[in-house]
């Protein structure tokens, strides 16, 4: 009786006269050092596949809105400095070049000029004026919002502290209906030839960035273990 042979990874074995192969995924390329390994949050909105390179998403972020209500239609362009609190900051108007900066706490922190740039200890700002001219009371809220601290694929291009990659992804994980708790490599050997890493990236970069985390990407002729 002659038997059929499948290739199923790691499967379990059933009843019947068939045999199984066992196809390892090779992403741990040597067991020095030994690999280390964690409980890591997968931020929402991610389908990610073993050994997708990972960053942290450790720092604070920023957004500023105009208020529907505002008459000008200038611009704002806002960026984070070292004393940012987190909370909503208002940007108000009290004439058509002059704006007044308060904190979350409500406490005066500068006045800002349209056309001139702002850089302080907690926000750095641009103000620019459009068509049509700002008037008094028209406001912009600026939020800071806390480090998220999940994770996420790493983007070479990301502000939020995600661009420093730092772990790799131990299995599959879907966080596409909600962030996900999964497990995440932090010292180990990875074969680069099983890797998952954003286009931002290149392999050589990606080297760079993780050894002095003790992360080594090997490909198949660096793997022998040491």
């Amino acid at each position: 009786m002659s038997t059929t042979v499948n290739s199923l990874g790691q499967n379990q074995w059933g009843p019947g006269a068939r045999s199984d192969a066992f196809i390892p995924d090779q992403l741990i390329a040597s067991n020095s050092p030994l690999p280390v390994t964690d409980d890591i949050t997968i931020a929402s909105g991610q389908t990610l596949k073993r050994g997708a390179i990972l960053g942290r998403q450790s720092l604070k972020s920023v957004a500023a809105v105009a208020a529907s209500g505002n008459t000008g239609n200038g611009t704002l362009v806002v960026s984070l400095a070292s004393a940012a609190e987190v909370g909503a900051y208002s940007l108000t108007a009290t004439s058509a070049t002059e704006f007044t900066l308060k904190d979350p706490n409500g406490n005066e922190v500068a006045t800002v000029t349209a056309g001139t740039a702002y850089s302080g200890n907690q926000l750095v700002l641009t103000l620019t004026a459009g068509a049509t001219a700002f008037v008094a009371g028209d406001v912009f809220t600026i939020t800071v919002t806390a480090a998220a601290g999940t994770y996420v694929l790493s983007v070479r291009t990301a502000t939020d502290g995600s661009q420093y990659p730092s772990a790799v992804l131990v299995d599959d994980a879907d966080a596409s209906a909600g962030a996900v708790v999964a497990g995440g490599y932090f010292q180990a050997a990875v074969n680069v030839n099983r890797i998952t890493y954003d286009d931002s990236w290149t392999v050589d970069d990606l080297k760079a960035e993780l050894r002095g985390k003790g992360i080594f990407l090997r490909d198949s002729l660096s793997a022998t273990p040491v």
